[in-house]
């Protein structure tokens, strides 16, 4: 009888185990640092010119479970909200003018081979959300429109701490001339012509000469 309650216990305290089991998902390693590399190319090809700036504009804080993002450093001044990150891209503009406005320093790479990876000096870069900014475009692209990176970056399943992410490279728009056509109409002219007056010393010239032949002409008549 004794065996039989036992074996009832277990099969509830299993059968209660399972949704927490079902329901666990992973969480951030509190303390783990990352890297983040952003790769730059066009239709294939790498760029290999210009330069990136990451900036920190978030920490990782934990509230009841949750993990969300709150500003941090200079960016608490900043008057707008990280959100859900649905619209991530407004956010993006949003703190690169308050970059710009405020003067705030980040971490500044070259490009080399195609991407920029940002390590701290092999140190790793603590986690957060991280905002980056093309302070030098490449000769001959646009510049690349800011955006936000999280690290680690959740895939679905895990958390990744080495994260990578494509640039959105575009070629330079190059400015259309346009050829100057012919204004209607007749337009007065500014500044003085020269080249009629030749013609009309030569005009002038030849009415003298015939009034003096017609002079002379009538003179010998009488």
């Amino acid at each position: 009888m004794k065996r039989t309650i036992a074996s009832v216990l277990l099969a509830i305290v299993a059968a209660a185990a399972l949704p927490f089991s079902a329901h666990a998902h992973a969480v951030p390693e509190a303390g783990r640092t990352g890297t983040i590399t952003v790769n730059m190319s066009y239709a294939g090809e790498p760029i290999c010119d210009g330069e990136l700036t990451l900036y920190r504009v978030g920490e990782v804080t934990e509230d009841d479970g949750n993990y969300c993002f709150t500003k941090t450093g200079s960016f608490t001044a900043w008057e707008g909200e990280f959100g859900d990150l649905e619209h991530a891209a407004e956010l993006a503009r949003s703190l690169e003018r308050f970059v710009k406005e405020n003067e705030i320093t980040g971490i500044r790479k070259p490009v080399r081979d195609g991407a920029v990876k940002f390590d701290n000096d092999g140190k790793g870069l603590e986690q957060g959300l991280y905002l980056v900014i093309q302070t030098v475009p490449a000769e001959g692209y646009s510049a690349v429109a800011p955006f936000l990176i999280s690290l680690p970056y959740f895939d679905g399943s895990d958390y990744r701490y080495d994260v990578r992410a494509d640039a959105k490279n575009e070629l330079e728009k190059i400015p259309e001339t346009v050829p100057p056509t012919e204004p209607p109409g007749n337009l007065p002219q500014t500044g003085q012509l020269w080249w009629p007056v030749p013609v009309l010393i030569c005009a002038g010239l030849s009415c003298v000469a015939v009034g003096l032949i017609c002079r002379r002409r009538d003179h010998d008549e009488d």
